[in-house]
């Protein structure tokens, strides 16, 4: 497969990554602060990853480069730790107005993780304390992994997982929802008369999380990550609808260990490119973890999508 691969030492955290050649198809950005989980955004000219790091004190770093493909630079970290929060997980960057906006997941005193916002002037530094968007609702259900979609119409809907583990982790009860928002100035919340749009409904199955939507040939592209997080097992699957509110349909696993892709691909994100072209964020784990009490770090890597027969395709 066609791609390179980009390492991120301790010696380069602050600075470039450098580029070497190889022979699997995504770029790769190894952090010593491990990262996972990349939001992946085009804001202007630029490309940017933020990711989980240090889940427990907020710092979220933040990475960018000026095409799909070369080398990012870290500029930096989101951090909107305060008091009384951790668990920050699964950063997502938008830009409006003057403001950039970082979606993530926390906890509060300890509760279910819950879907919270904070918002600069600068894409890193400066940010607001966490303000509350959704949490999953009753019964211990966790809201988490906030990515955002713009519709034809120009409409940006925050989508999210909510879910409760059931029978043991990871099966359970599990939404991927969409919403629409409203910005104004610092400050976004959703727009008035809208209401939970449920894409997928699962109930006493794997793990549903980490959505991504994309338009794509008249269609709505979903992208979820599947299975144990913590292990090989975690893959990448795709739905597809009419628009945000039609019936999604599965179309195929994407990414799953054992294709190329590394060991555990998911936490996906996709981004349409200036020039039209698609491409993906992921994470998968640096070295083999067939069972959870495997130690490991997790990678960032990202490639370019392919649309053959309709379909997608990781390159």
């Amino acid at each position: 497969m066609r791609i390179r691969q980009l390492l991120v030492s301790a010696a380069t955290a602050v600075g470039l990554i450098a580029v070497t050649a190889g022979s699997a198809s995504a770029s790769t950005i190894a952090s010593p602060l491990g990262a996972a989980d990349p939001g992946f955004t085009r804001i202007g000219s630029s490309y940017y990853l933020a990711a989980t790091g240090s889940g427990e004190t907020g710092t979220m770093p933040v990475f960018r480069r000026s095409s799909p493909t070369g080398a990012y630079a870290k500029i930096g970290n989101i951090n909107a730790a305060r008091s009384g929060y951790s668990k920050f997980w699964a950063p997502h960057l938008v830009k409006r107005g003057s403001y950039y906006f970082a979606f993530f997941s926390a906890s509060y005193n300890g509760a279910k993780p819950c879907v919270y916002y904070a918002s600069s002037t600068t894409v890193v530094g400066g940010y607001s304390a966490p303000r509350l968007l959704t949490c999953g609702g009753g019964s211990g259900r966790e809201a988490i992994d906030a990515t955002t979609y713009v519709t034809t119409e120009g409409n940006t809907y925050l989508t999210w997982r909510s879910g409760v583990h059931r029978l043991g982790f990871p099966r359970g009860d599990y939404d991927i929802i969409a919403r629409m928002l409203a910005f104004g100035g610092s400050t976004v919340k959703f727009a008035t008369g809208s209401a939970n749009n449920n894409l997928l409904h699962r109930t006493s199955d794997d793990v549903y999380e980490a959505p991504s939507i994309v338009r794509r040939g008249g269609k709505v592209w979903l992208f979820v990550s599947r299975n144990r997080y913590d292990t090989n097992a975690y893959y990448t699957a795709v739905y597809s609808a009419d628009s945000i509110h039609g019936t999604f349909t599965f179309r195929k696993n994407l990414m799953k260990t054992g294709q190329g892709y590394g060991y555990g691909p998911g936490g996906a994100e996709v981004e349409t490119a200036a020039d039209g072209s698609t491409w993906i964020a992921y994470h998968v784990w640096k070295e083999s973890k067939p069972y959870p009490s495997t130690p490991g770090k997790r990678i960032l890597r990202t490639a370019k999508l392919d649309w053959v027969n309709g379909l997608p395709v990781v390159r």
